[in-house]
């Protein structure tokens, strides 16, 4: 018995979210900005990788496969969790929904009867009853010899019969079934009679009862009957099988499995298949079969099911996105298919890569170790005969992320990076041998990467390819390389990370005046811009820089998001809030005056009440560089240091020309940084609450008649 075709996937009832949980679809999640995937995190690369997803790296290799559908060639609409990830990462989520979403099934392409679809029973055994009624219609419309009384009498029966669905078709407490059903006189009336009698008691639980009603119609004249009750009959026995291996939370205990009930059901499925290899509900009954090894728990023969669907089967439909996700939750990581190993290429190309995995705790210790041996790898080329690009990419995968040895890569994967296109394998051979230029060092990588720009056409290639550029271009000093005109980095994802976190003023005022780029980039570059200029005290240039805000710039986001906000509130620089009680021009006339004296106490000041009413208290992640080995964390070209509020108002506080009433508000200020939660929200190093105390008794002493000494209460 064989598997095929999307039908088969879609009737199977096993495709679910994977158990293991190793995705991470958190709408915290902020990736890691570096092509090495070696160890798990909440983003995908866009080549096969140890870190990545199982599900994505299965699908990068089913992807490769031969469809008669063409996989989906467009990025899917980023949600809230995922737009970040640009077009540089993804997750199996956003991979399923790129290769296979948009494909729904046509009208009649699933099953005809009691087979699996949509209905308001969704996701329960009743799922089917709607469409099964109406392939009992059709039958009987189709049935001459069918008296029309007794066609009438059937079908009120049938919906009569659907209480058994009573609660979404899991209620143990739902309705009676009926108990008068009509009397038939004609033979093909007492067949169809006998079917819907046989249907309510399969969805009443009453297995035994089915059995022998859809048994008993095996010789049945009416070809549809013959067929559908056979069909029927294994959903009957898979179904008995594990009504008691199912708990009241829906979890599912395997020890509890009726494997007598299961060897009937396969015995069926297979004389289904025999009688009707191109029946009616044969795409259903094919995927049935890994129903009934799963519940047998022959996990080498679902394995082999596996491979042999994946290898022959037409996957470009939405159901076959769904393959992986069932592979990985009902064989990859279910514990009790530990034992079995594949014996095909695919399904063990993704255990390895698995296998080799390092994981890190946020303290970068190592918490699990690779299990993958080089000798173990080695032993497995038979297996890899027919794929030997494969296998050798699966060596040069291990030589770089568990050997270390990046010199072995380039022996292992020639270069082809001249190529027209590139199958997922093809690119991620590549990208594994850019990263081994990289780790050498060696002056052909920008090169490399250059050429393998013009073959990286796939989903998410081209992005990869731009992000190794980018990232040798950063730690080559060539950095404004990334945002020249013509520059071949488009992706703006990565251009944001240098934006934020890397790129020099000069940089960011071409950025920031690029016609050709997304209003978006342009205004984060400007924003960036005279933040940093601000913060670090280069006030000259501001009043040049702020003519860079476009008119009618936004003013309104939070600031905590900033990045990831689809409009950029560089207006803030132009139309923010200047004063509420301290008496402070707009801020160009600040910036104006700091130019002029960069130790002028009210406009210091000012510039600290520019920063807190307009919520830069809570923008965070601008001011530093990503972890060293990511893009956005070598080159910190913006000149000077940022200076928090929190010093604005210490060195008012310490500058014995302050005035009385500058001094007054800086105290004020200073102690109203932990309000009041007793935290710092004006940056810098915290101060113990005894200093707080300290400044509001010299707020109260020294300046008892301030509005500002009236005003504090606390000293938090």
């Amino acid at each position: 018995m064989k598997v095929m075709g999307y039908k088969a996937l879609m009737a199977l009832g096993l495709i679910g979210t994977s158990a293991a949980a190793f995705a991470c679809a958190d709408s915290s999640c902020y990736p890691r900005w570096k092509l090495f995937g070696g160890g798990r995190g909440c983003e995908d690369r866009g080549f096969l990788a140890p870190g990545n997803d199982t599900r994505t790296n299965l699908n990068f290799l089913i992807a490769d496969k031969p469809h008669k559908l063409p996989l989906g060639d467009r990025y899917p609409k980023p949600s809230y969790g995922t737009a970040g990830y640009g077009s540089v990462f993804l997750d199996p989520y956003v991979q399923r929904a790129a290769y296979f979403g948009g494909r729904n099934t046509k009208d009649g392409d699933g099953p005809t009867t009691e087979a699996a679809s949509s209905s308001q029973y969704e996701g329960t055994r009743c799922g089917s009853y709607e469409r099964g009624s109406a392939g009992l219609d059709a039958a009987m419309q189709a049935n001459g010899a069918l008296p029309l009384a007794e066609r009438n009498a059937i079908a009120a029966a049938r919906a009569s019969a659907e209480v058994v669905c009573a609660g979404n078709g899991g209620d143990e407490t739902r309705p009676a079934r009926i108990k008068l059903w009509p009397v038939m006189a004609s033979k093909p009336g007492q067949e169809f009679l006998r079917y819907a009698q046989a249907s309510d008691a399969f969805y009443a639980d009453d297995f035994p009862a089915a059995r022998d009603g859809f048994a008993a119609l095996a010789k049945a004249g009416d070809p549809w009957v013959r067929e559908t009750a056979a069909y029927m009959l294994i959903r009957t026995e898979y179904a008995a099988s594990q009504s008691a291996a199912i708990g009241e939370y829906g979890d599912f205990e395997a020890a509890k499995v009726d494997l007598s009930a299961v060897k009937r059901g396969l015995a069926a499925n297979g004389a289904y298949l025999n009688a009707w290899p191109t029946g009616r509900y044969s795409a259903s009954a094919q995927g049935l079969v890994r129903r009934g090894l799963w519940l047998a728990g022959d996990y080498a023969g679902l394995a082999k099911q596996y491979e042999y669907l994946i290898e022959t089967a037409d996957l470009g439909h939405a159901a076959g996105g769904d393959l992986a996700f069932e592979i990985d939750n009902k064989w990859l990581f279910n514990p009790l298919a530990e034992g079995a190993k594949p014996q095909a290429p695919t399904m063990l190309a993704v255990q390895d890569l698995y296998a080799m995995r390092t994981e890190l705790d946020e303290g970068g210790d190592i918490w699990r170790e690779p299990t993958l041996t080089a000798a173990q790898l080695e032993a497995q080329k038979p297996v890899f005969a027919a794929q030997p690009e494969l296998f050798s990419f699966l060596e040069a995968t291990h030589a770089l992320y568990i050997g270390k040895n990046p010199r072995r890569v380039l022996s292992l994967v020639p270069d082809d990076a001249k190529k027209p296109s590139y199958s997922n394998l093809a690119f991620s051979r590549q990208v594994l041998r850019g990263q081994a230029l990289a780790a050498l060092k060696d002056r052909n990588e920008e090169g490399f990467w250059l050429e393998l720009l013009g073959g990286a056409k796939g989903l998410w290639q081209r992005p990869t390819a731009e992000l190794g550029l980018a990232m040798s271009w950063e730690r080559s000093g060539k950095l404004a390389a990334v945002f020249a005109q013509g520059s071949p980095i488009q992706e703006s994802m990565i251009r944001r990370e240098l934006i934020i976190h890397s790129a020099s003023p000069a940089m960011l005022r071409t950025a920031a005046s690029d016609s050709t780029r997304g209003q978006y980039e342009r205004d984060l570059a400007a924003f960036v811009l005279l933040l940093k200029g601000l913060s670090r005290g280069d006030y000259k240039a501001f009043a040049e820089d702020r003519k860079l805000v476009r008119p009618g710039a936004n003013t309104d986001g939070y600031m905590y998001f900033l990045p990831d906000q689809e409009g950029i509130p560089v207006g803030l620089f132009t139309k923010g809030k200047w004063a509420d009680g301290y008496n402070c021009p707009a801020l160009d006339q600040t910036a104006r005056t700091l130019a002029a004296n960069p130790n002028a106490v009210g406009a210091r000041l000012c510039l600290g009440d520019f920063w807190r009413l307009n919520g830069f208290d809570d923008l965070g992640g601008l001011d530093g560089l990503n972890k060293p080995d990511e893009l956005g964390g070598v080159a910190g070209l913006f000149p000077g240091k940022p200076s928090p509020r929190s010093a604005i108002y210490a060195s008012v506080i310490a500058d014995p020309r302050a005035a009385g009433p500058d001094k007054a508000y800086a105290l004020y200020r200073a102690v109203m940084c932990y309000a009041p939660a007793k935290t710092n929200t004006c940056g810098g190093k915290d101060v113990a609450q005894g200093q707080r105390k300290a400044w509001y008794d010299q707020l109260k002493r020294d300046y008892p008649s301030s509005q500002w000494a009236k005003k504090l209460r606390y000293f938090w």
